[in-house]
């Protein structure tokens, strides 16, 4: 849909913290170059898309993102009278290191993490915190960099006070380290997903053109005949060694469509599922 409304706070001419109401379902690419960031959802949920996976999130939790491409795709709230918003603080180094005191950045950095995203739950303190940024969203002219650069120090404390195990404090540690994977990785992260070859693409940072043809000249296939093989391959899988459903297996091998499914089956394996499964 749209976007209805972007607010922002600023420190040091950069956009920290931001407030966007919009029309779900809502998809939007983003890359994070050189910095990471928080997403607080309110009266949405969604899926955030990363070049090593999904990572799901619902009402009631934030979550961190370390450098990198993601695609956002956030979905119709349950209280649909309500827009659906979400708040976005901005981490750069220069900012967490003014911030944060020696000791507790110290800690920080003896940490590591492989992860790209940390889910947050919302408990009382965060509701707090997320109310009190409103309220300085509303009342715009009570803005200034020292209060600003208080509030970011204010989540930041808060991350750091999370009783273990800390996703967030982990992945804190390597905040700002781009990960690069190759086309192939990339792909098999995300071939179960509901993602599209232009989403994957955007993964990639490339335009689709772009990523067809590195893609088709890595593997030999175009990105949407591998992930149709990748799909069918693990379904056969499943149907030889699970009783599930045959229309669940369908839709955890990523078809939308179990009769399409079928026909794909087929098409390949010269048999249709059931067939497979009882031959």
């Amino acid at each position: 849909m749209a976007i209805l409304s972007q607010r922002h706070m600023e420190l040091g001419g950069q956009q920290v913290i931001s407030h966007v109401t919009f029309e779900p379902p809502l998809v939007i690419s983003s890359e994070l170059d050189r910095h990471g960031c928080f997403i607080f959802p309110i009266n949405t949920s969604g899926e955030i898309y990363r070049q090593d996976g999904k990572t799901k999130v619902e009402a009631d939790q934030g979550v961190l993102m370390k450098c990198g491409t993601y695609v956002n795709k956030w979905n119709h709230p349950e209280n649909a009278d309500l827009p659906s918003e979400v708040v976005i603080l901005r981490f750069y180094p220069q900012i967490i290191e003014a911030a944060i005191d020696a000791k507790n950045l110290q800690a920080i950095k003896n940490r590591m993490s492989n992860r790209s995203t940390a889910l947050v739950e919302m408990d009382i303190l965060m509701k707090k915190y997320l109310e009190s940024l409103s309220f300085y969203f509303d009342n715009p002219r009570l803005v200034n960099d020292e209060l600003v650069n208080l509030k970011f120090t204010e989540l930041l404390l808060l991350l750091v006070s999370i009783r273990e195990p800390n996703a967030a404090l982990d992945l804190l540690s390597t905040l700002f380290d781009s990960q690069k994977f190759s086309l192939k990785e990339i792909v098999d992260s995300n071939a179960f997903e509901k993602i599209s070859i232009d989403e994957l693409a955007s993964l990639a940072n490339m335009s689709t053109p772009t990523f067809k043809r590195k893609f088709k000249e890595s593997m030999g296939e175009s990105p949407g005949q591998y992930i149709k093989k990748l799909r069918l391959r693990t379904a056969a899988n499943m149907l030889d060694t699970s009783k599930e459903l045959i229309s669940a297996i369908a839709y955890e091998c990523g078809f939308s469509d179990p009769n399409y499914f079928s026909k794909s089956f087929q098409s390949v394996y010269g048999l249709s599922p059931k067939q497979y499964r009882n031959r």
